[in-house]
């Protein structure tokens, strides 16, 4: 399969792009200690240029900086660029001449523009693309003024916002990319100096660090990070009242003994409860109506609560949930109700009936594959043989596929499913349309092989108005792919990233901000 494809559905259930959100980290406290920082599953892959799981994204955050940053309140803040400037067809960058890589070599605005291009080339197959780099996108650069422009064919409206969201590699790491897989080659303020395959990657800090958001350092960084992979929340929760673990998400009923025990927490919120939907031909889901009685048939308030142990929340964008730029709600209105009755009646509208407790058409029995995330925890493991009994009780054969950051790719572009339980996770509303439009897997990443008219002239229209003028046209075109019943998000969940006493962070919107981590006992 492709490149991209297997690379970006990392994305899908377990992924958010997560590079240039973050702050200055001042704080009066400092350290030269380690913190180790507990992981749910292994990345597999800890390149930011071919994997957006998670936890490759989380990883990433400390060894990779962006153009530029966003702060809590969505402002611009600099980063590895000391001044900008806008337009929807045009970005132009200024470099600082102090970024360096972790060799010593300086990061130019035409290595910068090499990545760029690098990425806009169809034939690299980027995950990327599209995401972080707008399509069509072509790069120049000028040394001497170490000025970087990017041009866009078409207006994009988040052409400075999506320059936070790439994550900056080396040159010798762009010529040689599949070298990122087991290594860090960036100019954040950690590189990774040891990776134990499924138990623990270690960091060290980099005290010539000095370009970070808003001109941060890394003086008060403590000197060490360790990733340690800890797949089963319970261990989670002891390591960390056993002071083994600094940092960690726990949730569940763990998380209220962590609670009861004093720990404090930051809570970052990221869709958990959403549904993909196959519509080739060859699936059951690719009739509407199917996809719309399926949906009916679930008690979703039900099982969001249980996928989230009571903590979750009800969504109101699809997929972008932490600080997002348009924040109207574009789902709650357009939830299917839970209604067996009406689920059947539209069953037998679209031809099917039902006979000793199965439905059948065609002398075809209704039956789907059900890939989920089998790595995420007890609840939502819960949550999915919930939805299995309710499916089944209504009358629908259900084969589950459970699933890991290592296969979610694989799956997902093959197209041997027909609805699958794995939220995506974006920043920006733009990111979403390859994933709803546009090629399907493996060529692309419409894995559901989506293809809804009113979405594409929806986003067409926003895509001509710069930033949150189109925020309108967002809205509604989140609200289309919802009525459609081309995805369904129907569950956020609030997971709290627990710290020792001792242990201080913050989270924004792409996670845990690595310029707040602190040492202070």
């Amino acid at each position: 399969m492709r490149g991209a494809a297997r690379a970006a559905a990392g994305a899908v259930a377990l992924g958010v792009l997560a590079t240039g959100c973050g702050g200055t980290g001042s704080s009066s406290a400092g350290g030269s200690d380690t913190i180790t920082i507990g992981i749910s599953e292994d990345p597999a892959n800890l390149s930011p240029l071919t994997s957006l799981s998670r936890i490759t994204s989380l990883m990433s955050r400390f060894s990779y900086d962006a153009l530029v940053n966003t702060t809590v309140d969505g402002q611009i803040v600099s980063g590895v660029a000391e001044k900008w400037e806008s337009d929807p067809l045009s970005a132009t960058f200024t470099l600082r001449r102090d970024v360096r890589c972790g060799d010593g070599q300086v990061l130019t605005a035409s290595a910068v523009a090499a990545q760029y291009n690098y990425i806009a080339d169809p034939k690299n197959t980027s995950p990327l693309y599209g995401l972080a780099v707008a399509p069509g996108t072509v790069a120049t650069a000028d040394d001497a003024t170490n000025t970087l422009v990017l041009r866009t064919p078409e207006p994009t409206p988040f052409l400075l916002r999506g320059a936070t969201q790439l994550p900056l590699v080396c040159p010798s790491a762009l010529a040689a990319p599949d070298t990122l897989n087991h290594a860090t080659d960036g100019t954040g303020p950690y590189r990774l100096v040891e990776a134990a395959t499924g138990d623990h990657f270690t960091y060290t800090k980099r005290p010539d660090y000095v370009w970070g958001p808003g001109g941060a350092n890394s003086a008060e960084l403590p000197e060490r990070l360790v990733f340690k992979v800890v797949t089963n929340p319970s261990t989670r929760a002891n390591l960390l009242l056993g002071k083994q673990l600094d940092i960690a998400s726990v949730t569940g009923a763990d998380r209220v003994r962590l609670t009861a025990a004093g720990l404090k927490y930051r809570v970052e919120r990221n869709p958990y409860g959403m549904f993909l939907y196959n519509e080739a031909p060859e699936h059951v889901t690719a009739d509407p109506a199917v996809r719309w009685a399926l949906t009916a048939a679930l008690d979703l308030k039900q099982l969001g609560a249980v996928a989230t142990g009571g903590k979750g929340s009800t969504p109101t964008r699809v997929a972008v949930t932490m600080l997002p730029t348009c924040s109207a709600d574009a789902v709650s209105a357009n939830i299917p109700p839970h209604d067996p009755a009406r689920a059947a009646a539209a069953l037998r509208g679209a031809g099917w009936t039902k006979s000793g407790g199965h439905w059948t058409k065609d002398g075809r029995q209704l039956s789907i594959v059900l890939p989920y995330m089998g790595t995420a925890g007890s609840e939502l493991l819960s949550a999915v043989e919930l939805a299995v009994e309710q499916w089944r009780s209504f009358g629908v054969k259900v084969n589950r596929r459970p699933l890991t950051a290592g296969t979610t790719g694989e799956v997902l572009a093959s197209g041997q499913w027909d609805i699958s339980w794995t939220p995506i996770t974006l920043t920006q509303h733009d990111q979403l349309m390859p994933f709803f439009s546009g090629p399907k897997g493996p060529d692309g990443l419409n894995f559901g092989a989506v293809d809804n008219p009113e979405y594409q002239r929806l986003v067409g229209l926003a895509m001509s108005k710069p930033d949150t003028a189109g925020c309108a046209e967002w809205t509604a075109a989140e609200a289309e792919l919802v009525k459609r019943v081309d995805v369904m998000t129907f569950a956020d969940m609030l997971t709290p990233y627990f710290a020792t006493r001792g242990t201080t962070f913050s989270i924004d919107g792409s996670g845990i901000d690595p310029m707040s981590l602190r040492r202070t006992r």
